[in-house]
């Protein structure tokens, strides 16, 4: 485990859930009592499957002010929406809805790397967890994300709770493809460090996929066509380019 904060460089002396606590609590008992599995793809590009109960699993890499002030924030964003929209139900998502959901997703992703040895934890650089800590969102000119529904498996006494996927992005543009899945949602979020002047192209919409970040006009949740696990798997990484920026 780190040593030092990974957000701020403090001393990393408080214990991180990768996902809540409070989402454990919202929901159901044979869920959460149900043996579960999380699987990551690690850096020579295999994918390991690890157990473990829902939302039970810990880091020790982020300091108690950290932890207890701006990542709080993070998740009293969501506590009212997002395990509606990890279970698949209908609802709408406005800009507000969208920022706190990616900003969400990606801090969660970040923790998601730092709790197994076996993933690559330098996947995700400095930078982007500095971009987080200081300004409490990914970054709206080199980081897009897209939201994509994958329909659980519907047993709950066999349920994947979370899924994460990471690569980087080589050749002319340099970054990171990741995939954050947890219960029915998907958010693949991509990264790219751009030359002056050059911008990331945003990810579209379709009935398979919504863009999540940055913000747009509010949308409805879920798409109304979802996404297999095999196609998931088949996105990473993402197709990506850089664009010229209109002057």
């Amino acid at each position: 485990m780190a040593s030092t904060c990974v957000f701020c460089g403090g001393k990393a002396g408080s214990r991180e859930h990768v996902l809540p606590q409070w989402l454990r609590r919202q929901a159901s008992e044979n869920f959460v009592k149900a043996g579960g599995t999380r699987t990551i793809r690690t850096k020579q590009g295999e994918y390991r499957q690890i157990a473990g109960l829902f939302a039970t699993a810990t880091v020790k890499c982020v300091c108690s002010t950290c932890n207890n002030v701006w990542m709080s924030g993070v998740e009293q964003k969501v506590q009212s929406f997002l395990h509606h929209v990890m279970r698949g139900q209908p609802m709408t998502l406005g800009p507000d809805e969208q920022t706190a959901l990616a900003t969400w997703a990606m801090k969660t992703s970040m923790m998601m790397v730092q709790s197994s040895v076996l993933d690559d934890l330098t996947v995700i650089p400095r930078a982007d967890y500095l971009q987080l800590h200081r300004h409490g969102q990914p970054s709206m000119r080199r980081t897009t994300a897209r939201a994509l529904y994958v329909e659980p498996p519907g047993d709950e006494h066999q349920h994947e709770w979370g899924t994460f996927h990471a690569g980087r992005i080589g050749g002319k543009t340099n970054g990171y493809s990741i995939i954050l899945r947890t219960g029915a949602l998907a958010v693949q979020f991509t990264s790219l460090r751009l030359a002056p002047g050059y911008e990331t192209a945003r990810y579209g919409e379709n009935g398979q996929q919504l863009r999540l970040w940055p913000p747009t006009e509010a949308f409805s949740w879920p798409p109304p066509i979802p996404t297999s696990n095999d196609e998931l798997a088949s996105m990473h990484p993402a197709r990506v380019w850089a664009k010229k920026r209109k002057a």
